[in-house]
């Protein structure tokens, strides 16, 4: 299992209860994922218990009791067909060889530029979730949070809750792209109160929502950012705010290392504006042995991914003879179920996420100058200058530029120079591609390489007759 998430975990549990034996690497200090990761003893003292640390720290002891072999701590650098992984630390290398391999690597944020994007203060939504969920600290006194979907409102919340203040909550989607999705949202009735609840207390603080509206530059300020708002659609800009930190996202993406790297099909979803591996409802790709389970088989939200996890433990037990069809049928019908009935709602959430094509049209034109590749310093008019040189698909973008070729291998720039691309050439998503994945798959210190080397390993010449 690759990936110590909520998908990860439950699809190790279930295929250990089957009787297979089945190693976890999660390269986080202890299993939980993004959404339910253990929080910090100081953490613990400054933030009350909600539902996303009982549920954690529930499911950590589901896992302890489980018999599952569990590498916290370690990250896959490296994957060869059949299976071999090369994991790495800070400190040392291993490898491990399996029979079947489970790519349960969850979701990453996704980014936009605009100018001052790079500013230490300018932060991932997910990114701010985290920072005080886990570590129990505000991103900043006065939060301006900003970009597409739930997240937004989700954080917002978090930042009251921390006794921070939030200045203005800046979304892609309008009042009325919100109110088409109200009917889907009553499907999920406990979604429906959160998000209710969420709401109603951001109205009672007095929290300006600015629909279909986007940040247009941050300014560093003596002891702040100055913050120019405009409107999706162009023109003037809508409001300025001034604040001590932002927290931006353009909702998620599927984690795709594994997959690309072991060359599974992937399709994309226009509605979600992502690419994801092809699977079964099991995880099943078309690469013999390959699963992919949890929010890296498409961004669906924890409840979701819970199930998939089970599904895809179940599905190993089969393939690996442990279970008949019978079984298997048996088990997963009420699974299936509730995942018809979470897909809808999910694919509605999903869809209020996906950036808009605007996005990237109001950063060329107000802040050219700006990095769209933060690793290799690629501007967005460099990027627009190689394609108007011929710069046709993703990979002969990336050649040209080195825009994908840092540490992050795309996963911040890739959606920005997609963007640029389908609408410089006038080209579907599909066509322009992505971009081909590359070892390592993350950084790998030398230190971890060289292991634990002495001065005195060094083998010194003999000295020279006299």
């Amino acid at each position: 299992m690759a990936g110590g998430g909520v998908a990860g975990v439950m699809a190790a549990i279930t295929a250990r209860r089957h009787g297979l034996a089945v190693t976890l690497v999660d390269d986080n200090a202890t299993p939980g994922g993004q959404v339910f990761r253990e929080p910090s003893a100081f953490a613990r003292t400054v933030t009350p218990p909600d539902h996303e640390r009982r549920e954690g720290d529930r499911l950590r002891e589901l896992l302890r009791r489980s018999g599952v072999r569990v590498l916290s701590g370690w990250g896959i650098w490296s994957v060869q067909p059949g299976y071999r992984l090369d994991l790495s630390n800070d400190f040392a290398v291993q490898v491990l060889e399996a029979g079947s391999l489970v790519a349960a690597t969850g979701a990453v944020e996704r980014f936009f530029p605009f100018a001052g994007w790079t500013d230490p203060a300018v932060m991932g939504l997910a990114g701010a979730s985290l920072l005080m969920r886990a570590g129990g600290v505000l991103p900043g006194r006065r939060t301006l949070v900003a970009g597409a979907g739930p997240l937004l409102f989700s954080v917002a919340h978090q930042v009251l809750d921390a006794g921070g203040e939030v200045v203005a909550i800046v979304d892609t989607a309008t009042r009325t792209q919100w109110a088409a999705r109200a009917a889907t949202l009553a499907l999920d009735p406990a979604r429906l109160k959160t998000g209710v609840a969420w709401m109603a207390r951001l109205a009672r603080a007095g929290i300006p929502v600015l629909g279909g509206a986007v940040i247009r530059q941050a300014r560093r300020g003596e002891d702040d950012l100055d913050v120019t708002i405009g409107s999706v659609r162009g023109g003037a800009p809508v409001r300025s705010v001034r604040c001590d930190a932002i927290a931006c996202g353009y909702g998620l993406k599927p984690s795709l290392g594994l997959t690309r790297m072991l060359k599974a099909r992937h399709v994309f979803d226009e509605a979600a504006g992502y690419w994801h591996p092809h699977a079964d409802p099991f995880g099943r790709t078309d690469v013999a042995g390959l699963y992919v389970t949890g929010d890296g088989a498409g961004v669906r939200g924890a409840q979701m991914a819970r199930l998939r996890g089970i599904l895809t433990g179940h599905g190993l037990a089969f393939d690996h003879g442990r279970i008949d069809a019978a079984t298997l049928a048996h088990l997963a019908r009420p699974l299936l179920r509730a995942m018809r009935r979470l897909e809808v709602v999910s694919r509605a959430m999903t869809s209020l996420m996906n950036p808009r094509p605007a996005i990237m049209k109001e950063a060329e034109m107000h802040a050219p100058d700006t990095l769209m590749c933060r690793c290799e310093r690629v501007s967005i008019a460099a990027g627009g200058q190689a394609i108007r040189d011929g710069a046709g698909d993703m990979n002969q973008f990336k050649a040209w530029t080195r825009c994908g070729m840092g540490p992050c291998q795309g996963r911040m720039c890739e959606d920005s120079a997609r963007q640029l691309l389908a609408r410089h050439t006038a080209r579907a998503p599909t066509e322009v591609g992505a971009f081909t994945q590359r070892l390592p798959l993350r950084p790998v210190p030398v230190r971890a390489l060289s292991g634990n080397f002495a001065y005195a390993d060094i083998v010194l010449p003999q000295a020279a007759p006299p």
